[in-house]
């Protein structure tokens, strides 16, 4: 592995952990340092339960803190720039293959500028139900947002992160988050409602995040999918390329 590789993952793995980090705070969530990421805990089999971030060595007291502080199940989301002797110890303690993720990266030097759509804006603090509501919708395959009760929420009054909806005709469409660390450009939770696929929605709300990114110094952005997605083509589409795999390895 080369050390520019490497550091580049140290990189990215550092600014996904903090921003998880500011996001697990606002919801309430509890957090324990490790291994240079963090161990995030929601609640009792809260699905946002895992530790990322872990680009420094582990020992098995570690992991034991770990499996204590997050519970049943355990999930560590784990990148190539996990410590190589890992990968043993977890299988020793019962970890399996959870499932894959592959990390998008590109330069923010020049920026394309959005496809046209009604408009796309940030999502103001008082907007946090809807903005929910449309994002989930979008993830669930619904249309029906006005009935949805979330099952988590984001917050929109994060430090350095802004939320984005996308409308059409005056409806919202979908949405999708943007946060800042350490001059990474951090894209997540974004989709689209399923009667307003088609229109390019999604590469405009990819779109419409770097360029606020850029105007606000960073020099890189990244996003996070599974593999062989619609999420994954858009931003290959936007100028996104493949920087490494992740995968989340799971006990009990």
């Amino acid at each position: 592995m080369s050390q520019d590789f490497l550091a580049l993952v140290r990189r990215l793995e550092r600014a996904q952990a903090l921003q998880n980090e500011r996001f697990n705070q606002a919801a309430g969530g509890r957090s324990r340092p490790v291994g240079g990421g963090f161990a995030h805990f929601r609640g009792e089999a809260h699905p946002l339960n895992q530790a990322l971030g872990l680009t420094e060595p582990l020992s098995d007291i570690d992991l034991a803190a770990v499996e204590a502080f997050l519970g049943t199940p355990t999930v560590l989301e784990l990148s190539p720039g996990a410590e190589a002797s890992l990968w043993a110890r977890l299988a020793v303690r019962g970890y399996r293959l959870h499932q894959f993720q592959q990390l998008w990266v590109r330069q923010l030097a020049l920026i394309e500028p959005a496809p046209p759509v009604d408009w796309i804006r940030l999502a103001m603090p008082p907007e946090s139900d809807l903005y929910n509501q449309v994002v989930c919708a979008g993830f669930m395959e619904r249309d029906d947002w006005p009935d949805l009760d979330p099952p988590f929420r984001v917050s929109l009054e994060v430090q350095d992160a802004w939320g984005f909806l996308a409308f059409v005709d005056g409806q919202p469409a979908g949405g999708g988050m943007l946060g800042i660390v350490d001059g990474v450009a951090l894209l997540s939770g974004s989709s689209v409602l399923p009667r307003f696929r088609g229109q390019g929605l999604q590469k405009a709300l990819i779109r419409s995040r770097l360029a606020l990114a850029r105007e606000r110094g960073c020099d890189l952005a990244c996003a996070s999918t599974a593999p062989g997605t619609a999420s994954q083509r858009s931003y290959e589409a936007c100028g996104f390329r493949a920087a490494y795999p992740k995968v989340e390895m799971a006990r009990g």
